[in-house]
């Protein structure tokens, strides 16, 4: 038996076809002998808008009516992919390896930067940076464990910054919950976990670069002279991937279980 407070730790996925079976999958593997894994089927929310591509969004198409199938997936939102129960979730991204934390724990309770190992994956790889740029040192004391060395004070430079720091620790990783870079980090995670999702994953990346840089971002399929004034700005790429939360996003995951 596993003892009650662990790592956890889940291994990188990969990206492969067989492995990405979109939103109707069962996400499989636990993260590392973390307690009871009990399968659940997430339930979609519909929210206020209809899921559209950007392009779509930007070239102003008709929405389809309202009791039309949804035409894509608008993933799941920053509080979903920041609960460690939703480890096994990650595909094509590493989640971090957090110490000193109870077997499956439902949120972050009390948990500070200081519980984290191992980043994961970073900002820093996914947008260089554009993201970093916007991220601030963090200084603290770990406990340490056996995996995680001693323990004592360490630093987390703004390069070192992991999607899951960032999501569930904004304010000391230097921005605020709701800003950009916290909906990037989310959006970038829904791109990997859902096939049918409303960007892809190079548009995520392609529309932080910009949007990181104060720069209006213009999908690929249509010319800057034809997005002209629709282009995505911060706020309002925000205000779209946000509103699309929760549409179209069933995920039968593994959620893991303290019983």
């Amino acid at each position: 038996m596993p003892s009650k407070d662990q790592d956890i730790q889940m291994p990188n996925t990969g990206t492969s076809e067989s492995v990405r079976i979109s939103r109707r999958r069962l996400v499989r593997g636990a993260a590392g002998g973390v307690g009871v894994m009990m399968a659940v089927s997430a339930k979609t929310a519909l929210g206020t808008n209809i899921c559209q591509s950007p392009s779509a969004m930007v070239s102003g198409n008709t929405s389809p009516e309202r009791g039309a199938p949804p035409p894509c997936s608008g993933g799941r939102s920053p509080g979903f992919w920041r609960n460690p129960q939703h480890f096994n979730a990650w595909i094509g991204a590493t989640p971090p390896t957090l110490r000193n934390v109870k077997l499956c724990p439902t949120g972050l309770g009390g948990m500070t930067p200081a519980n984290i190992c191992a980043q994961g994956t970073t900002a820093f790889e996914v947008w260089g940076a554009a993201a970093s740029n916007h991220l601030a040192s963090y200084s603290g004391t770990a406990q340490g464990s056996v995996e995680c060395g001693s323990g004592g004070p360490f630093t987390i430079n703004p390069e070192e910054w992991g999607l899951w720091g960032i999501l569930a620790f904004p304010k000391n990783a230097g921005i605020n919950e709701g800003d950009l870079l916290w909906h990037l980090c989310a959006a970038y995670l829904n791109s990997l976990a859902f096939e049918d999702y409303a960007l892809t994953t190079a548009q995520v990346i392609d529309a932080g670069m910009a949007l990181l840089n104060n720069q209006n971002w213009c999908p690929d399929a249509i010319s800057e002279e034809a997005c002209g004034e629709r282009a995505f700005t911060p706020s309002s790429f925000v205000s779209y991937i946000s509103g699309m939360y929760d549409i179209n996003a069933d995920l039968n995951i593994e959620w893991c279980t303290s019983k």
